[in-house]
């Protein structure tokens, strides 16, 4: 979500405030300035929550220290700095009342460390404690499939797009669920509406690994770029290789070297089938708690 906080971030670096040195702030005043943060850090406004929360420093009654610490976790997270994330969450009980940030970060932290058993059982405590969330229910699903537990996958996607039901992301890792269940046909619907929603090239790269994988001809969209249509006819390479066609997984492997604006050798590699293409679908991590 997206929110304008401009008159609120105003307000709260008010000359008045900022010389008031470090007395600690009444409990209603902290709360307001806390709710400011969090509304900076859904917006994406991370400089100007750090700094807010850096003038919080020594500010803030006891009683609310962990809400700042969790904040604090959630902007590192937003940062892509798991290490300080995970200081500031060990400075919070893990019996915070507020396990759906709590667990939700903790979830995140053991995603990125391949931890997939923590993962699973902390997003699952954090979409108990705020189920209208649908990046939380995403990265639960992401966790599952690492365990190859695609049913309950599913239905963490499913839970993700109750909420938000025209979010391509969601549909595209729905439909990594669906073929590592052997359901093509599911997927492909999936990524064929994804696809329809707008022109994501790594969501129109999986239909074409998808299509070509069931043995179906990849879509070219012909305003692609010659760099960007090579790597979607890649995946269709990808896709008709990983289903045992490789006379069409060369063809396709050909197009893309052809299409391609230099000489690729990992693609070459492709092409001649001696690495390894990616595995069925990528997913799209975007979504995240």
């Amino acid at each position: 979500m997206r929110h304008c906080i401009g008159f609120l971030i105003a307000l709260f670096l008010s000359p008045s405030q900022v010389s008031a040195g470090h007395d600690t702030l009444a409990l209603p005043t902290a709360e307001r300035h806390l709710n400011q943060i969090v509304l900076a850090v859904s917006a994406g406004r991370v400089t100007q929550a750090g700094s807010m929360l850096q003038w919080l420093e020594g500010r803030i009654p006891d009683e609310l220290q962990a809400r700042r610490s969790l904040l604090l976790a959630e902007l590192h997270m937003a940062q892509g700095d798991s290490q300080a994330a995970a200081d500031a969450l060990a400075n919070i009980p893990a019996e915070t009342s507020d396990q759906c940030r709590y667990a939700g970060i903790a979830g995140w932290l053991a995603y990125g460390h391949r931890d997939w058993n923590q993962a699973i059982s902390m997003l699952a405590k954090s979409v108990e404690a705020c189920p209208d969330d649908p990046g939380r229910w995403n990265l639960l699903g992401l966790a599952l499939i690492q365990k190859n537990e695609t049913t309950a996958a599913l239905e963490a996607f499913d839970q993700a797009l109750t909420v938000a039901p025209d979010n391509p992301s969601l549909l595209n890792n729905r439909a990594l669920a669906y073929a590592y269940s052997g359901k093509t046909s599911a997927a492909l619907a999936d990524l064929e509406r994804a696809v329809s929603m707008g022109n994501d090239t790594g969501i129109i790269a999986n239909l074409s690994m998808m299509r070509a994988n069931a043995g179906l001809d990849a879509p070219l969209e012909p305003l692609q770029d010659p760099q960007t249509q090579s790597a979607i006819l890649a995946k269709a390479g990808d896709g008709a290789r990983a289903a045992d066609r490789h006379d069409v997984a060369r063809a396709y492997y050909a197009q893309a070297l052809l299409q391609s604006e230099r000489f690729d050798k990992e693609l070459w590699a492709r092409a001649t089938l001696q690495s390894a293409g990616p595995e069925i679908i990528s997913e799209d991590r975007t979504i995240t708690p």
